[in-house]
């Protein structure tokens, strides 16, 4: 993630409990009751989390992990429309 960037990450729990943890990095920003390598659990809904570069300068890499309580539906809900990034700048 480029320095002084931020994303919005959305979680479509429509078709079930989604689970999301964000893991590798000390300075991911997260704007939600949630920490680096805690899961994140959306029983339904569709859901918003901002995440942001928080290093005082220069990129971050960082881990984020998906699932879904209804694994047949996990490859499809994943790919096709449960996760959307949209990156935005400050």
């Amino acid at each position: 993630m480029a320095s002084g960037s931020k994303c919005k990450v959305s979680i479509d729990a429509t078709a079930g409990i989604a689970r999301v943890i964000f893991s590798s990095t000390l300075y991911l920003g997260i704007e939600y009751e949630a920490k680096i390598d805690e899961v994140v659990t959306f029983e339904s809904g569709v859901n918003e989390i901002m995440i942001y570069n928080a290093a005082e300068s220069g990129p971050i890499t960082f881990g984020i992990s998906f699932s879904n309580a209804y694994y047949g539906m996990v490859t499809s809900a994943v790919t096709a429309a449960a996760i959307a990034v949209t990156a935005l700048s400050f």
